[in-house]
């Protein structure tokens, strides 16, 4: 049966044309996932379907009858829930009140939190989130914050789950427990439709894929039929232009250290959050840490950049001056009302004058450079898909030219063309000299990029891969050496 039907739907932003034509059909009780590069209308489309965006011409069935959304509450009466990209929660709320918001119980005059407290309690451990009601969210993870969005989803019991880019944050070990509750739904006859740029995910977890390219549905195929090259072939299109950057293996022993690290630790209200970490930073080097997040990847990232000064420990020197791609793009990455150029412009030091001219010309060498795509010159960078956003402000740290450069999940939520000029910019600057910290939940992306690769547990480096070690390993035996880092993103150590 389907349960969804958009026919004809089209959306244009001024000039742009977001959703061209777009006829896509959702079987109920099947997970659909929607791939395409960043900018190809997936989280439009999804948008119109959650009643945030009015299409300007075509319309919308839901399980056969013909719908018209004023508004998202339009659709969640409908029991459509959406999972953002970019989080919906409010800091300083606790997260049953985040929860809540907008579908408050009442008993008389008050609000009945503790007929919320018993479902939420009840859903918490149902599903396996490990989450405390009563804590607030801006203590909280950003895997932490994403169950805290499903939550909401759960909480109001929607039969029609629009996930936008939700694994983006989750480790492989994450990722099967998040596949594991997908399951779950489907079987409690639930209905997801699942955005992603991950082609293996959708391998393993879809029923059935369609591909958007330029606003255009452009390739629909079933589970049984898919086929990873064909969609990666489908979704990027010509890659050829892409520059491939090797790294320069020159050896370890010639490597000089820009950072020395000795003795580092950190208790914040009696919490052990970085413990006795001894680590060099070297030239020509990418220093990759793993593991699940809040185990003190954030604190130490704090202490190197010197927002923490609380820490035990010797570091050298001792005034740092890195370039940061942080974890969170849309809080501690960017100010979403001005430009590219002009969030440029606010890190560069060297520049005194924000002319017309020259701001132009800084956006244009980062347009062609990071292949970012807008929808008019100057435009503010909030109006720039999630992906687009990202890769402007590594475009950015790149272009500010420091010798030590922090990637924090540099590649979350972006498509697989991004992916890659993410990555060979990363060895480009590897290969110039660059020292480089590279947080990630991305296994893959790690053991690609990484010259040295430290697990984290609990504050502790529990162990620390060299690049000799990770190679013969790779080559000899991948899986025990991902089963082995797994079992160590976890604590076990044998």
């Amino acid at each position: 049966m389907k349960i969804v039907e958009l026919k004809n739907i089209s959306k244009r932003f001024g000039t742009i044309l977001a959703n061209d034509d777009i006829t896509l059909s959702i079987e109920q009780n099947k997970i659909h996932c929607i791939i395409g590069e960043n900018g190809a209308g997936k989280s439009t489309l999804m948008k119109i379907l959650f009643g945030i965006y009015k299409q300007d011409q075509g319309e919308i069935y839901i399980r056969g009858e013909r719908v018209n959304f004023r508004n998202s509450h339009d659709a969640i009466n409908l029991k459509i829930g959406m999972l953002h990209q970019h989080f919906m929660l409010i800091e300083d709320f606790t997260i049953l009140e985040n929860v809540i918001l907008g579908a408050e119980l009442s008993k008389g005059y008050k609000l009945d939190f503790e007929k919320s407290r018993v479902t939420i309690t009840e859903l918490i451990r149902k599903y396996d989130l490990d989450l405390n009601p009563d804590e607030l969210v801006y203590k909280l993870s950003i895997s932490e914050k994403q169950k805290v969005e499903l939550l909401k989803l759960l909480y109001r019991n929607s039969e029609i789950l629009i996930l936008d880019e939700p694994t983006a944050v989750l480790t492989p070990i994450e990722l099967k427990g998040f596949f594991k509750i997908l399951n779950n739904f489907k079987a409690e006859g639930k209905t997801i439709i699942l955005i992603t740029h991950k082609l293996n995910e959708v391998k393993e977890i879809s029923d059935k894929v369609s591909v958007l390219r330029k606003g255009k549905l452009v390739y629909e195929t079933d589970k049984e039929k898919i086929d990873i090259s064909e969609l990666s072939r489908l979704i990027i299109g010509d890659i050829e232009d892409i520059p491939v950057r090797n790294k320069i293996d020159n050896g370890q022993a010639l490597f000089k250290d820009y950072i020395t690290v000795k003795n580092l630790s950190l208790i914040e209200n009696g919490i052990i959050k970085l413990n006795n970490l001894n680590f060099a930073l070297k030239k020509h080097s990418v220093f990759g840490i793993c593991g699940v997040e809040g185990n003190g990847q954030n604190e130490l990232i704090e202490v190197l950049i010197g927002l923490n000064k609380k820490f035990k420990g010797e570091i050298y020197p001792e005034k740092l001056v890195p370039a940061i791609v942080p974890d969170d793009r849309t809080k501690k990455g960017m100010i979403g009302e001005m430009s590219i150029s002009e969030n440029y412009f606010l890190r560069e030091k060297n520049l005194r004058f924000a002319f017309k001219n020259i701001l132009k010309n800084i956006e244009l060498k980062f347009i062609k450079r990071f292949d970012i795509s807008v929808p008019y010159s100057g435009c503010k960078v909030k109006y720039l898909s999630g992906g687009n956003q990202q890769k402007a402000i590594v475009a950015r740290e790149i272009m500010l030219n420091h010798n030590i450069l922090i990637f924090s999940h540099p590649t979350r939520g972006v498509d697989l063309r991004a992916r890659d000029i993410i990555h060979n910019e990363i060895i480009s600057e590897r290969n110039k000299g660059k020292a480089i910290i590279l947080i990630s939940s991305d296994l893959d992306e790690l053991l690609s990029l990484s010259d040295e690769l430290a697990i984290i547990y609990k504050g502790t480096f529990l162990k620390v891969f060299l690049f000799s070690e990770l190679k013969e390993k790779l080559e000899s035996d991948r899986t025990s050496l991902l089963e082995n880092i797994g079992e160590l993103m976890m604590g076990v150590v044998k």
